[in-house]
């Protein structure tokens, strides 16, 4: 057999193995596109290179735009292995990278509603959102016990193609409620404002997925040491709770506040960066602006002009290693994250399982935020599909781009038949978040 048929016959088979395997629960549309696939890998081996571009380009059409059209076209893109030739390996890796590159980013901005309402409950309203955006609403009135007739509130609006936060402002003003950040929950928990709460649409900007709002102003003077005076500005950075920053960071140069006499606020620290770690659970941060106290006939800041940095997890990935018995030393790759198991070993009844996380992008996600990674998932699973959780873990190794763990579990029947599971975003994606907030009235 000629080795360029042998060759082909190869990425045949290694290219349908994957959607074969589960061949039967496919649909008619995956199993087509499955074919598509198969076709286009063989031709990344074509003799001529407009061959092998063209078959590259078109997979990478085949991805879609939709997160639910990419992950349908990598769930069906074959796995690189031995058996493929090198070069058909590497262009394989270069577009599964691409594309969940593309769906890391796309996971980051902003969503939109279009939807109309003519009395409807609030709790239709929120429902309808959700599935829209997936972004959960919890309304918390009725559970405070203070509203027993919270479900009963009615909604009438017409949205369309409207960005996420400006709709929900607008629904909440109409219904005259408000949002309390610090729930605990990865959702808007949704609170009432009492008589004396103000709108919400109109006071805030929007830049996708975020919203900014001055929300405090304190002007201070030291009566005793006449010098020591300050001007305090209390911005709260909210987000689409399907986001979960891992930080966000304000540099004091990318800051710019003119008053209503013309002049510009001086920053009391004109070179500080300041950050803030963002806890879970929370849906809002606050990061307070310091500059020096106008003079008193300054009444208003007329424009604030600023960017924020927010590194934000891109779409949660999941790796399985096979026979945990035989796992030490392999690796494993997803977007911009790499997944390395060194070794598994028995520490008199503990099991561990001694990993590696590294990250392409060198943005300070592994070097000052880290904490999200020890929130990752990290399981065991035996051959039933049964899960194990882990028992506690020990950081080994921290660099700027990659840290150390080493999982522990009680296994008291051993690791024969296991899969480690490990869940994590595939990429952290560094947003610059340009805002420009308007008449912010001074004390």
């Amino acid at each position: 057999m000629r080795p360029n048929i042998l060759i082909s016959l190869i990425l045949i088979l290694a290219a349908s193995a994957y959607a074969a395997e589960d061949n039967a629960a496919l649909s008619n549309a995956d199993k087509e596109l499955g074919r598509q696939i198969s076709r286009l890998v063989q031709q990344l081996d074509d003799d001529r290179a407009a061959e092998r571009d063209a078959a590259a380009k078109q997979l990478l059409e085949l991805a879609g735009a939709t997160t639910d059209e990419t992950d349908r076209f990598l769930e069906l893109l074959p796995q690189e292995n031995e058996q493929m030739p090198l070069a058909v390996r590497d262009r394989l890796s270069k577009i599964r990278n691409e594309v969940e590159e593309r769906v890391a980013k796309a996971a980051t901005t902003g969503t939109t509603v279009t939807f109309t309402a003519n009395n409807l409950p609030l709790s239709d309203v929120f429902a309808a959102i959700e599935k829209q955006t997936g972004n959960r609403m919890i309304d918390n009135r009725e559970d405070q016990g203070n509203e027993p007739g919270a479900n009963k509130t009615q909604v009438t609006i017409d949205l369309k193609d409207e960005p996420f936060w400006s709709a929900i402002d607008q629904i909440l003003d109409q219904a005259k409620l408000g949002v309390y950040s610090y729930g605990g929950e990865n959702a808007l928990s949704i609170v009432s404002t009492g008589a004396s709460g103000g709108l919400r649409h109109g006071r805030a900007y929007y830049n996708g997925p975020f919203r900014i709002e001055a929300v405090e102003v304190q002007g201070q003077r030291n009566l005793r040491q006449p010098e020591q005076k300050s001007l305090k500005l209390q911005l709260e950075i909210a987000w689409e709770p399907r986001l979960r920053p891992i930080a966000l960071s304000q540099p004091a140069a990318d800051l710019k506040a003119t008053t209503d006499q013309g002049s510009e606020l001086t920053l009391a620290q004109p070179d500080a960066v300041l950050d803030v770690e963002v806890p879970g659970g929370t849906q809002a941060a606050e990061i307070i602006l310091p500059f020096e106290l106008p003079p008193r006939d300054v009444k208003q800041i007329t424009s604030l002009r600023g960017k924020l940095l927010a590194l934000v997890p891109g779409r949660q990935v999941k790796f399985q290693f096979h026979d945990l018995g035989n796992a030490a030393g392999k690796t494993q790759r997803r977007g911009g994250v790499q997944v390395t198991i060194d070794d598994v070993r028995k520490n008199n009844e503990i099991w561990e399982v001694h990993m590696r996380l590294a990250l392409d992008e060198d943005n300070g996600a592994l070097q000052s935020h880290r904490d999200w990674v020890f929130q990752n998932v990290s399981v065991l699973v035996d051959k039933d599909g049964n899960t194990i959780d882990n028992a506690g873990l020990e950081t080994t190794r921290q660099t700027r781009n990659e840290v150390g763990v080493a999982y522990l579990f009680d296994l008291p029947n051993g690791i024969e038949g296991l899969s480690w599971v490990y869940e994590t975003p595939a990429a952290i994606v560094e947003l610059p978040v340009e805002y420009e907030l308007n008449d912010i009235e001074l004390p």
